[in-house]
């Protein structure tokens, strides 16, 4: 298939990585180390555009059987034996020796093969054991060199996209032999598999692709039981404009809906802000955020998702469901969304590209990530994890949705830093912050809001609690009332708040005017 030039591979994510495909005429080189997938997505290139595009192709192998090749790909779902029944595909399995006579004699019969089924694709599997020198002690200088040049003329005289590999890093593949395969290719895509710790991470680069624009860097490359590969976009890729130009700000102000936080933050929010919510653990940031998607769902229709690596969905609605909040009702509808994965292995190029398939695929307009500091464990990448909020605020600005992350602060009581692990002010447009306050023997909840970009917020510190409905600030006349109230004290947000010198007469109108 062929828009605009462009050769669709059919890979999952690869033809995102190459803006739309890859330049019909281009020779395209895969190589890696052992292992790293080379083999597979050549069979896949062949497989997709048979199966997806009409384009018949040729798989040719000097070193791994047919019957192994037809028994791993059923592995993914790919009957390439009964695409050769029906002349679609035709596995060829020969040696170095043969395959090379073959390309110099005038009645090929790879290229007669070709021409019968109509082939469009062909993928030649070990490209570097062409090389005399790996054979021949005197071989020519040169020579491999000018037997791919053959290769890539046939290809081209045939009218076939070729695609060919080379295992890098290896003895049986001189510089040379690589360095010439790199020069001659127009797409070379390098794939790497490496261990990080206990695990292992596979990674796709495009290092060059003659005629096109493409995505740079290292991108998560996946092998799925039953679907095949899979590319997803590294999250430090910034955004590309769309042909359409899209607002990053609006002027319009929608209420939160949970009345704690519209009072203090001055009646509501700018539509496509970020807020991030500062607490410890056990304040009631997952209830926060539970409350503003259920409240965003019945009273605005906003469509909400829950993004989380702490709870299980299953745990999240028990909880709600004790404060009265009945988020089975909406996730029934498909008004919210809770989006669940394990830390464990937790590839952030992949979660990213599972948030954003969520969101455009049910029109999310207000999110919820809950855990931020999960991320933090789970990468142990300090920069990779700035990247990742980094691109979920520029995602969410683009597509003008309120996103709201919940993160623990490791202070208890007191605070001396919003988010020790990388600066946030500057990046969110409101900051709320929700604290413990030892008083005596008893902990309060408190909230604050430190910033609100474009409101007048309030900046008084104020005791909540959670019951039947979620959060609810405690009315100042109730505070005042208590043996102890909490405003009768002064520097809430320290490790030690201060008893203020109060008049003795504290119940009447005149001293709840005096604190407002």
């Amino acid at each position: 298939m062929s828009e605009g030039g462009l050769i669709k591979t059919g890979i999952r994510g690869l033809d995102t990585i190459l803006l739309g495909g890859i330049p019909r005429t281009n020779v395209i080189l895969l190589r890696g180390v052992t292992g790293s997938g080379k083999t597979l997505m050549g069979v896949e290139f062949i497989y997709r555009g048979i199966a997806l595009y009409g384009e018949p192709g040729l798989i040719v192998v000097f070193e791994t059987s047919p019957e192994k090749l037809i028994r791993d790909a059923a592995e993914f779902g790919w009957d390439l034996n009964e695409m050769q029944e029906q002349r679609k595909l035709q596995i060829i399995f020969t040696s170095p020796q043969v395959f090379e006579q073959e390309l110099r004699s005038p009645s090929s019969l790879l290229l007669e093969t070709a021409e019968e089924i109509r082939a469009q694709r062909i993928f030649v599997d070990g490209i570097g054991l062409l090389d005399p020198a790996l054979s021949v002690i005197d071989a020519p200088r040169g020579a491999f060199r000018e037997l791919l040049q053959q290769l890539i003329e046939s290809s081209n005289r045939e009218n076939l996209t070729t695609m060919f590999s080379i295992e890098s890093g290896c003895a049986s593949c001189s510089v040379s032999t690589v360095e010439a395969t790199d020069f001659l290719a127009d797409t070379v895509i390098q794939l790497n598999r490496e261990r990080r710790d206990r695990r292992v991470r596979r990674s796709l680069e495009i290092v060059k692709s003659r005629g096109q624009d493409y995505e740079p860097g290292e991108h998560t490359l996946r092998i799925t039981g039953g679907h095949g590969l899979e590319v997803f976009r590294r999250v430090q890729a910034p955004l590309r404009p769309c042909s359409v130009q899209q607002p990053t700000s609006s002027a319009k102000r929608s209420v939160i809906g949970v009345e704690a936080v519209d009072t203090l933050i001055g009646g509501g929010i700018f539509d496509g802000s970020t807020t991030m919510v500062v607490g410890v653990s056990g304040v009631g940031k997952t209830v926060l955020g539970t409350q503003i998607l259920r409240e965003g769902a019945l009273k605005q229709g906003t469509r909400g998702l829950l993004v989380s690596l702490d709870e299980h969905p299953a745990q999240i609605i028990r909880n709600a469901q004790t404060l009265g909040l009945n988020l089975e009702e909406q996730i029934a509808d498909g008004t919210i969304q809770i989006m669940f994965e394990s830390p464990q292995e937790l590839d952030i190029d992949a979660h990213y590209a599972r948030i954003v398939q969520l969101i455009e695929e049910r029109d999310v307009q207000r999110m919820v990530i809950d855990g931020m500091t999960s991320y933090s464990t789970a990468i142990g990448e300090t920069g990779v994890y700035r990247d990742f909020f980094h691109a979920i605020v520029a995602y969410s600005k683009q597509r003008l949705m309120t996103t709201f992350f919940n993160y623990e602060n490791p202070e208890f009581l007191g605070i001396s830093s919003y988010m020790p692990d990388f600066p946030v002010s500057s990046i969110v447009d409101n900051l709320i912050l929700m604290s413990l306050v030892e008083i005596n023997n008893s902990l309060h909840r408190c909230m604050s809001v430190v910033k609100a970009r474009g409101s007048k917020h309030s900046f008084e510190t104020r005791e909540f609690e959670i019951g039947p409905g979620g959060i609810s600030l405690i009315p100042l006349e109730k505070d005042l009332d208590q043996a102890l109230p909490l405003q009768s004290y002064s520097s809430l947000l320290s490790r030690a708040p201060t008893r203020l010198s109060l008049p003795k007469k504290m119940n009447g109108p005149t001293a709840i005017q005096d604190r407002q």
